[in-house]
């Protein structure tokens, strides 16, 4: 501001050295100075340079955003909303946005920036505001960098430009929705871009065909393998390695059984000597992790990538020599995971194999009318928070039940808290009229007061929700 300069010298300096003139302050400033001095004109100066500002000339209206055809809930409901999205029991946002919308209700348009602003640094979060802003989607992330997530609600499959000058988001939603639709022309999109393509990007595409996975993509995975980048060459194989009767299957299953061998109830194992060319090019790395021989991880690494119907569970049973058990077991644990395979997932829960932490990963593979009963089996000896910590939410009403019992007979010692933060958020919305919600708490149980008041704040959500 033209004049400011004057008055920080005759501050700094004194007014008798410097006298004060105002000829150059603002007009508005000197009409309000007056007969004043110099303190009065650095005030008014200051809330001026503070506050004041010409009007903004040339702006242009912001687009309308498109309507929403679903109703709103009830009142009552929005306000929970609002109080989630303000701090309390923030961690059931996710939980009311998808009970909204399995019963048809939409989000109120003026809490659709909160809720952006709750999912840009939380990616879980990302599809649920995205399906809750619905048309507003587009509208929302053109105003706010932070907010470009919402762009993947743009995946219009006919839209090729969408493919061709989208941004990054919008292209791996276009392709998702196009792989959805017709698996075998978004292969060919991808092979068209595929050269020009950065690795990381390549990557996230290799991710995307994991859904409708056929043999029809096996000779481009196959081209993948031979990428310049590793990353693109590992995820290639992963997706391989799901391919049941691929060539990439029958090469790691003749690999493996070139080390194994059957024989009057013994699994005798010989250990590759090295790591080949073309192991290389199948994904096996030949740099081993901590706590394994190299010799021992490279035999590891064959057997979790062959497919599992050229074994049998019984060879659980079976002596082993050669090398650790632990080294068989760790390896077929991955495999059913990858595969999904029930017979081997139960074969290894109940022989109590070493699993490499997989053991909620194998439990998700069994029906889960089957999951009460191997957790029974299973928590004399695991801990029952690590064991249903991996589970997918909302649990089943049975498992829901289970653990509210136990916790409902438990005293107050601190080991339960962990499980009764878990079951809090888990169990499911048929259990949460439990009796341990209808019981008075002692003060000292910290643990029962936070799970009690969860379950009631849940109970009551749904019931505003119905």
């Amino acid at each position: 501001m033209r004049g400011w300069d004057g008055l920080v010298s005759s501050a700094l300096l004194g007014t008798e050295r410097r006298p004060a003139h105002f000829d150059e302050l603002p007009e508005v400033i000197r009409e309000q100075v007056g007969e004043g001095g110099l303190l009065d004109a650095a005030a008014l100066a200051t809330v001026y340079q503070r506050a004041g500002r010409r009007p903004l000339e040339g702006l242009e209206p912001l687009p309308v955003a498109a309507g929403e055809d679903r109703p709103l809930p009830r009142r009552v409901a929005i306000r929970r909303l609002a109080a989630m999205l303000g701090g309390f029991q923030t961690a059931a946002l996710g939980e009311w946005l998808r009970a909204a919308d399995a019963r048809g209700w939409g989000v109120p348009p003026e809490h659709l920036p909160a809720l952006a602003d709750y999912a840009r640094g939380r990616s879980e979060y990302r599809p649920l505001v995205v399906k809750a802003a619905g048309r507003r989607a587009s509208w929302l992330a053109d105003l706010n960098p932070e907010w470009r997530f919402l762009h993947e609600a743009v995946a219009d499959s006919n839209n090729t430009e969408i493919w061709t000058h989208g941004n990054a988001i919008q292209r791996r939603s276009w392709f998702r929705e196009s792989r959805r639709r017709d698996p075998a022309a978004a292969l060919e999109a991808l092979r068209e871009v595929w050269p020009a393509e950065v690795a990381a990007t390549r990557v996230e595409f290799l991710t995307l065909l994991t859904s409708e996975l056929s043999l029809a993509d096996e000779e481009f995975l196959e081209t993948a393998l031979d990428d310049r980048s590793k990353e693109v060459r590992r995820a290639a194989a992963t997706l391989l390695a799901r391919l049941p009767g691929s060539q990439y299957g029958e090469r790691m299953a003749a690999r493996v059984w070139s080390h194994l061998t059957v024989s009057q109830g013994v699994l005798a194992v010989t250990l590759p000597s090295q790591v080949d060319a073309s192991m290389q090019r199948d994904g096996i790395d030949p740099q081993p992790q901590e706590g394994i021989g190299k010799r021992a991880w490279w035999l590891r690494q064959l057997l979790a990538a062959a497919p599992l119907a050229t074994a049998d569970p019984s060879y659980l049973q079976l002596a082993v020599e050669g090398c650790a058990p632990e080294v068989l077991q760790v390896a077929w644990s991955e495999a059913a995971v990858r595969e999904r395979n029930l017979d081997w997932a139960r074969a290894l829960l109940q022989a109590d194999a070493a699993t490499g932490n997989r053991i909620a990963e194998l439990l998700r593979v069994l029906p889960e009318d089957e999951w009460v009963p191997a957790l029974e089996g299973l928590r004399a000896r695991i801990d029952l928070a690590e064991l249903v910590g991996g589970l997918p939410v909302p649990w089943p009403a049975p498992l829901g039940a289970m653990v509210l019992d136990l916790l409902e007979k438990a005293g107050s010692a601190r080991n339960w808290a962990r499980l009764a933060s878990i079951a809090a958020r888990a169990v499911p919305p048929e259990v949460l009229n439990h009796p341990i919600t209808r019981e008075p708490t002692g003060e000292e149980d910290t643990w029962r007061l936070r799970l009690v008041e969860t379950l009631i704040f849940r109970r009551e959500m749904y019931e505003e929700l119905s």
